[in-house]
């Protein structure tokens, strides 16, 4: 079955991002090789300024290396699907693609606004799509967590309720039974979040934790993902976003309905939002389908 245009697209695309990664992961992998064998030979002085470019290299090789699977991955999606080999429900964008490539159970890939309200949402799967709606409906869970102390953050088992009280038991009723978070910094500035569910443990010896290296690569992955491709030629017009911003619409839905109940109830936009947090709360709902209703005026909240 031919591809969609759109999807054809989608797939030369990823195809050719892998590709690019490839190339950089490689270059950077022979400056680094340089570099180590420079420092072995130069004065002493200099050692160490090798010894950090070649460390430095070495990171950058780790980061395009990862960023090839990743496109590489998303790409052999897109075929599977396209030829009938895999489940059509499956999803095949370039969330799914990263959950795979870290060998998770599911991921989630979150960008805050100035006032800490989601912005930009993607998921690998209905799971950690909901474990997604569930920390915006809380106001608490690993993405906040992760943002608010600019660092990794990392619980498994009793320690997921213990840490996040009402967040916690919810996503263990989901099958969750660990996540892992690292911030997604951009410009310099941390701006959101990547959270891995049910994440594997590192390799080696020494490991004690998930791979939290790895996780930073990919939110790099993705934060990059959002840019223009980086092609040429017949590839030139490929510069849509990818469906890696697909929900970006719903959170401006939510943003919308708070600021029709601020006016209603004469509050503030935080005030407004947390009414519509509570209402979801109350009634087991998703805030963006109470959203929803508020902005088509079949629910007044006041």
């Amino acid at each position: 079955m031919p591809l969609p245009p759109e999807s054809g697209r989608e797939l030369d695309e990823a195809v050719q991002r892998a590709e690019v990664e490839h190339r950089r992961a490689v270059r950077a992998a022979e400056i680094a090789a340089r570099h180590e064998t420079q420092m072995l030979t130069a004065a002493e002085g200099m050692r160490a300024l090798h010894a950090r470019m070649a460390v430095m290299h070495r990171q950058a090789e780790q980061q395009h290396r990862t960023a090839a699977r990743i496109h590489t991955a998303h790409a052999d999606r897109l075929r599977r699907w396209a030829e009938g080999s895999q489940d059509p429900q499956a999803p095949s964008d370039l969330m799914a693609a990263a959950c795979e490539t870290l060998g998770a159970s599911g991921a989630a890939f979150t960008l805050f606004g100035t006032d800490q309200t989601e912005v930009l949402t993607a998921a690998s799967n209905p799971a950690s799509r909901t474990a997604q709606h569930l920390e915006f409906t809380f106001g608490q869970g690993p993405a906040r967590e992760t943002v608010r102390l600019h660092r990794p953050v990392i619980a498994a088992g009793t320690e997921i309720a213990a840490t996040w009280p009402i967040y916690g038991p919810a996503v263990e009723r989901l099958g969750i039974g660990a996540v892992a978070a690292v911030p997604v910094a951009m410009a310099g500035q941390t701006l959101g979040a990547l959270t891995v569910f049910d994440p594997p443990m590192a390799d080696g010896p020494d490991a004690e934790g998930p791979d939290l290296e790895a996780f930073e690569a990919t939110a790099e992955t993705l934060v990059a993902s959002l840019e223009p491709p980086p092609l040429s030629g017949a590839y030139e017009e490929f510069t849509r976003c990818p469906s890696l911003v697909g929900q970006a619409d719903l959170w401006a839905v939510v943003n919308q309905a708070a600021g029709m109940v601020s006016v209603q109830c004469r509050c503030g936009t935080a005030d407004a939002l947390a009414l519509i947090r509570a209402h979801a709360f109350a009634e087991n709902r998703p805030v963006d389908e109470v959203a929803a209703d508020i902005v088509a005026r079949t629910l007044r909240l006041s």
